[in-house]
């Protein structure tokens, strides 16, 4: 199985037992809605120099919002339902009427609609501003930079450990702004600047903003010694987990030396809502897998975390030893991954302690 494939099939595994429910807060519920959809408020208004579309209905809503000069030539799209939205127009011309208009939906997909018009404000100063800097999916090595600003203007990044010294840059005039930056250090912290430059050569600057990679998960299993004959449950522990929705563990050894009985659930994992969603023992090929996930906790429709947070023992492998010797006994690198509830990959250290059988 591709690990494309095995991201989708497990966060599939981790979303349907968040559907069916384990106890606490696991997914969208709520009292029967009322037979109309009625929208609480809609307004656009200004806030420092940018134009916002507000609105709140009696149920959490998506919506799509049209607007132009003179007619409805514009679209945002806006999938996640929320109790209340908030969402900024950008590429919007300084000092210029539009008209807009709002159609939301709930969860029935019935919906609701109101329309309005706003005019622009005048430029405040004449280079760049620099707006709504947000960074997201950050990992162990990587981490997603999105900026604004309030007209055509360059993309350009400074980002680093101690000083923002490394640089991105992007020559192409846009409204909207972003890079992914990638190989970066696991629990360390990280300045960055956005600043842009426009079609007049002036240059805006963002504000100066932190941020901390994820902690690198560890994988590992301590030294073992099993008589011959013996079977041995071996426990395999997991650290500095955050958030995590799915696990695959694959370990490797010599053919021969060892047999696996059985891969069975630690406390880490049993108590915290997991389940094993696919296991396989082939001893003639010296490997063992299991696929573990966890229930996602829902705020109305938006993902909030997982109970797999921290560290324990999170399996036992059941090992019989068949043949005297040391067991050459590895984790699968290529195979053994975690994944957020954002299906992030979360690498993993992993360290295998040596395993004897002896007579």
């Amino acid at each position: 199985m591709n690990r494309t494939l095995l991201i989708l099939t497990l966060l599939s595994a981790a979303a349907l037992w968040s559907s069916c429910g384990s106890g606490g807060s696991n997914g969208p519920s709520g009292p029967v809605p009322p037979e109309e959809l009625s929208l609480l408020y809609c307004r656009a208004i200004e806030q420092q120099g940018e134009m916002h579309v507000q609105w709140s209905a009696d149920q959490p809503t998506r919506g799509e919002i049209r607007y132009g000069r003179s007619g409805y030539t514009n679209l945002v799209t806006i999938p996640v339902r929320r109790d209340s939205q908030d969402v900024v127009l950008a590429g919007l011309e300084f000092s210029v009427h539009y008209v807009y208009r709002l159609t939301v939906f709930d969860s029935l997909d019935r919906e609701a609609q109101c329309s309005g018009d706003f005019t622009t404000p005048e430029k405040s100063t004449p280079e760049p501003i620099i707006s709504g800097i947000s960074i997201s999916n950050i990992t162990e090595t990587s981490a997603q930079v999105t900026w604004r600003t309030d007209e055509p203007a360059t993309s350009i990044l400074y980002y680093g450990e101690s000083s923002a010294s490394d640089s991105l840059v992007r020559d192409s005039l846009a409204f909207q702004h972003g890079f992914v930056l990638n190989n970066l250090h696991p629990s360390t912290n990280y300045q960055l600047r956005p600043e842009a430059v426009d079609s007049t050569n002036l240059r805006g600057y963002g504000r100066d903003t932190l941020f901390v990679t994820a902690t690198q998960m560890a994988l590992w299993f301590p030294d073992t010694v099993i008589a011959l004959g013996d079977t041995v449950r071996v426990p395999i522990y997991l650290a500095d987990a955050q958030d995590l929705a799915a696990l695959r563990l694959a370990v490797h050894f010599t053919p021969g030396t060892v047999e696996v009985v059985s891969v069975e659930a630690g406390p880490f994992y049993s108590d915290l809502g997991g389940f094993i969603f696919f296991s396989t023992i082939r001893n003639s090929e010296g490997r063992f897998l299991a696929d573990l996930t966890w229930s996602v906790e829902y705020n109305g429709n938006e993902r909030v975390g997982t109970q797999a947070d921290g560290g324990g023992i999170v399996a036992f492998a059941a090992l019989r030893g068949v043949d005297a010797g040391a067991v050459q006994a590895q984790f699968d690198a290529d195979s053994t991954f975690g994944l957020d509830m954002f299906a992030n990959m979360r690498a993993c250290s992993l360290r295998a302690g040596e395993i004897e059988v002896q007579p």
